[in-house]
């Protein structure tokens, strides 16, 4: 009965999203916590849609820790291969840095290969992104330290160029 209740807010909510509402009228946190409940369920069908869901929309949503404890579960104990990938790509599209700390440490016990295949390209993917990004802050601090010298060249040359007439 309380599957079937949380099942109904989840679809609710997918409806709700899905019709006429734009990204700003959607109440996130919300719609977070419904999944979060969804997804310490003891339903599969709808730890399963949650995850889905989160895939879906996770650069609106608010994932805590214990949530992706849950989803670390489901990936580590469920004999689905299917639903181990599923959970994967959830943890993939959480970003969370335990999560794919947890899944780098993994990968060199994983028997099965498919899954070892993209839990290594999960991890190679974030890790480049999360180098990408670090580069590109470097690259802006570098840009701006440069315009400062720049600034001060040009400052000094105007300041010899009235002293000694270059």
């Amino acid at each position: 009965m309380k599957a079937s209740f949380i099942l109904a807010i989840v679809l609710f909510s997918l409806f709700a999203i899905g019709a006429t509402a734009t990204a700003a009228e959607i109440d996130w946190d919300a719609f977070s916590k419904n999944l979060i409940v969804a997804l310490k369920s003891d339903n599969p069908g709808l730890q399963q849609s949650a995850m889905c869901m989160i895939i879906q929309y996770a650069d609106n949503l608010t994932i805590p820790r214990s949530a992706v404890f849950d989803i670390v579960k489901v990936f580590r104990s469920d004999k689905n291969d299917n639903v181990r990938l599923l959970a994967l790509v959830t943890l993939h599209k959480i970003e969370d840095p335990w999560a794919m700390d947890f899944l780098r440490r993994h990968r060199q016990f994983e028997r099965q290969t498919r899954v070892k295949q993209l839990c290594c390209c999960a991890v190679n993917t974030y890790y480049a992104k999360k180098d990408s990004l670090k580069a590109e802050k470097q690259e802006k601090i570098l840009v701006q330290a440069q315009n400062e010298l720049l600034k001060e060249h040009v400052a000094a040359a105007g300041t010899m160029e009235i002293q000694y007439g270059f």
